[in-house]
């Protein structure tokens, strides 16, 4: 019995150090399997994280600078329109019977734009009116806003309740010379001036609005405020141009705020949401990380688990087969087993470690269509994914490339390359095209030779023969454009699928005034201001087309200009 007891003394106390070396071996295999592996996890969330949150900044500020600029198009487009009317006109004309109204209808004839018009003379009494309100006779010589027609000879207000009581904004053109100045004056229907800013309202939580430099509304905001309420928007310490920034708001909530000023300054086009709306989507995507990353860990653990039960086991064989060997040789043994053991483990955390390298694919190929259709910018994400760093690094190319586009009317000629304003151009309308699934392709001549022009014009040409082309083809429609020299001339083509036109139609197309669009859709001055555009830079704008086959328009400038 000693001896029995003395033997299970002895297996007891050989056991002791072979459990305590298994759960070392455990510790460090586990440790050195699940470190690295969690790090690269948590290095892939964050990058993730990063890259969502800068392309949320990097999408925020490209829809202020879009929905700034159609703003911009709208109002100079009604300011253009009213100029032509009242170059055509006499305040003596507009007083005859009848008259104004006719006028009116013709201003609205291709949208319901303008509310009202009146001709209003020197002295400030309205000497004619077209309208709904009882506004004939009124004497407006103490508005301000009649005072800056007449010295700076064009007029764009802020949003003022005036006679009518009502929020309206005035476009003021003056007309005639001194000593008998008169000013045409046209009321908008703030409405549309509000529908296109709420097209900047993004998710749940999006807001867009107008306010000028006092902060005071000029357009209803989507939840707390109303129009000439203030806003709690500081605009002097906006910086100019377009800006993303994070604030907080009256109820303490943090909003992804981007800010753009119209050109000249006169107003500000605030587009914010909750910068939390994504979250949701970030918490999706680490669910399914730690999802992968724990079923992961419980694979590599459980066969460290078995490949040091495997070990130990083998260890205690070799102890037994070699209890007759000396304490030296048998430590030389353990130190061989243990080598072998970490070789078998490096090998097996090898190949998991290999297939989490695969994490960041394998999270966009979870994105399934139920996920790419609740995400708010599901698809963008996961077409453009790829292409974040190199958005970063344009975005100031743009800001200037757009603020510039806008910021000379009068031709100012420099050598330009007509492939890069074609591409600039399209630049513009790509998101817009993205997302009405239309596909615009540029079949561009390198060795076209660069031309002396007017570049904002011939870009303002292009941005119109585009937008219309976008408005004409249908969903999965298509666009080319390409560029090609044709003798002394450098001739840029844009051809859509779009329905087309007939005889009639095409002969008009380019007539003031005429449009084929809806109602509300169009003033029919796009391609009559670019055929005028092309004549003044010595070029010229061709259209051909039957219905069904798509339209075809031509822009052509004179090599003679090249350098």
């Amino acid at each position: 019995m000693n001896t029995i007891e003395s033997g299970k003394e002895e297996g007891k106390r050989a056991a002791a150090p072979r459990a305590r070396f298994f759960k070392k071996t455990m510790l460090i295999s586990v440790a050195a399997a699940l470190i690295p592996l969690y790090a690269l996890g948590a290095s892939i969330y964050f990058y993730f994280l990063s890259s969502y949150q800068k392309k949320t900044l990097e999408d925020t500020r490209k829809l202020a600078e879009s929905r700034a600029n159609a703003i911009h198009i709208y109002l100079t487009e009604r300011t253009t329109l009213l100029k032509v009317l009242a170059g055509q006109t006499t305040l003596l004309e507009c007083a005859r019977p009848g008259a104004l109204d006719e006028k009116l209808e013709l201003l609205n004839e291709g949208t319901r734009s303008f509310i009202d018009l009146g001709a209003i003379d020197r002295e400030g009494s309205q000497a004619a009116y077209s309208g709904p309100y009882p506004l004939a006779g009124r004497n407006y010589r103490d508005a301000p806003w009649f005072q800056d027609t007449l010295c700076q000879g064009v007029h764009v207000s802020d949003v003022f309740l005036g006679y009518r009581g009502v929020p309206h904004i005035v476009i003021a053109i003056r007309q005639g010379k001194d000593p008998s100045p008169w000013v045409l004056r046209a009321t908008l229907d703030s409405e549309v001036l509000s529908g296109l800013v709420r097209f900047a309202q993004m998710g749940e939580t999006g807001d867009a609005y107008l306010v000028n430099t006092e902060g005071v509304f000029q357009t209803p905001p989507r939840f707390e405020g109303a129009v000439l309420k203030e806003s709690g928007i500081l605009p002097k310490r906006v910086p100019p141009g377009v800006s993303v920034t994070y604030r907080w708001n009256a109820a303490g909530e943090k909003r992804l705020t981007a800010y753009a000023w119209l050109p000249k300054e006169k107003w500000l086009l605030v587009v914010d949401q909750d910068a939390r709306e994504g979250l949701p989507l970030l918490a999706t995507a680490r669910t399914i990380e730690l999802s992968i990353l724990t079923l992961g860990s419980l694979v590599i653990v459980l066969t460290l688990f078995v490949l040091n039960r495997m070990v130990i086991r083998q260890l205690g064989d070799a102890e037994r087969d070699r209890a007759a060997l000396d304490s030296e040789l048998a430590h030389s043994s353990r130190l061989a087993a243990l080598g072998r053991m970490a070789a078998g483990v490096a090998h097996e955390i090898n190949n998991p470690l290999a297939a989490i390298g695969e994490i960041a694919g394998l999270m966009d190929d979870l994105m399934d269509e139920d996920f790419v259709e609740k995400a708010p910018s599901g698809p963008m994400y996961k077409e453009e994914i790829g292409k974040i760093i190199s958005l970063v690094e344009r975005a100031g190319e743009i800001t200037r490339r757009m603020l510039g586009f806008a910021r000379r009317m009068e031709p100012k000629m420099e050598v330009v390359d007509p492939n890069l304003v074609v591409k600039e151009t399209v630049s513009f309308l790509e998101k817009e095209a993205y997302y009405r699934q239309i596909e615009i392709t540029l079949d561009l001549d390198p060795a076209i030779p660069r031309i002396r022009t007017d570049r904002s014009q011939l870009q303002q040409v292009f941005l119109n023969i585009l937008n219309n082309a976008i408005d004409a083809v249908q969903e999965n429609g298509h666009v080319l454009v390409s560029s090609r020299a044709e003798g002394q001339t450098v001739a840029v083509v844009f051809k859509d699928d779009g329905p087309g036109m007939d005889a009639a139609t095409l002969s008009r197309v380019f007539d003031p005034f005429f449009t084929t669009k809806q109602p509300g859709q169009g003033t029919g001055l796009g391609l009559s201001i670019s055929h005028s555009i092309m004549e003044k830079l010595g070029g010229g704008l061709s259209a051909s087309s039957e219905p069904g086959q798509g339209a075809v328009f031509t822009v052509r400038l004179p090599v003679s200009h090249s350098l």
